[in-house]
Order: C-alpha cells, then sequence, then structure tokens
C-alpha cells in the first residue's frame, strides 16, 4: 500500500507500532497480548496486598480489606455495640463503600494497562 500524505506532511497509511497506529504484522500484536496478559496477571497479585480502608459514622466504624476483596479488619466504637440496628446500619454502610471503593481501584488500574496497549486509542 502506498502512502498518502496528508497537507500536513503526515502519512495517513502504513503506521509502523504504537502509539497511535496499528502494529505492523500478527506476531506484534500477539507479543503486545502477552505483555499485556502479564501486566495484568501481576497487577492481580498486587491487588492482594493493597490495602483499602473505609470509615464510617464520623470514624465509629472502620474496616480494611485489599483489594483482591479480603476483610483485614473491623474496628468499631465500644458504644456501637449497644445500639445494634445503628451496628448493622454502620457495617452495611461501611461495606457498600468499601467494596465500591476497590472496584473503583480495580477499574481505573485495568483499564491503564488496557489503554497502553489498544492500538485503536
Amino acid at each position: 500500500m502506498k502512502k498518502m500524505k496528508s497537507f500536513g506532511g503526515r502519512n495517513l497509511g502504513g503506521s509502523s507500532g504504537m502509539p497511535g497506529g496499528l502494529p505492523k504484522n500478527f506476531a506484534e500484536l500477539q507479543r503486545l497480548q502477552v505483555k499485556m496478559e502479564e501486566e495484568l496477571k501481576s497487577l492481580e497479585e498486587a491487588f492482594a496486598t493493597e490495602e483499602v480502608a473505609v470509615e464510617v459514622g464520623g470514624g465509629a466504624m472502620k474496616i480494611v480489606a485489599t483489594c483482591d476483596r479480603q476483610v483485614k479488619d473491623v474496628v468499631y466504637e465500644s458504644d456501637v455495640l449497644e445500639d445494634q440496628e445503628m451496628f448493622k446500619d454502620l457495617l452495611k454502610a461501611a461495606i457498600s463503600e468499601l467494596w465500591q471503593k476497590v472496584d473503583e481501584i480495580r477499574e481505573e488500574r485495568t483499564n491503564e494497562i488496557i489503554a497502553k496497549y489498544n492500538p485503536l486509542a
């Protein structure tokens, strides 16, 4: 395919490699896919050690978990236990907020890697 020049002098076809153009051949695309998969696997391993914490009720309850969704600690003030209904509400709010935060972190980090290897971006 003959390369055509635009008015600005840039090539309109035959772009080689990344970023901004498609890889020249299928082997290069496969190599990039393998590299991306390795980075995603490494990211999953990192999620096991990355901790996220949330506090609710003005600090009356705190939950700590890892980004692979393993709860590490639940801390609460002793007077919170006196009202079971309040304790349940705080616990539900903390868990919901915690998982939302974990999902945001996981999505953001995963999308960064995928965007890095996306030949169409």
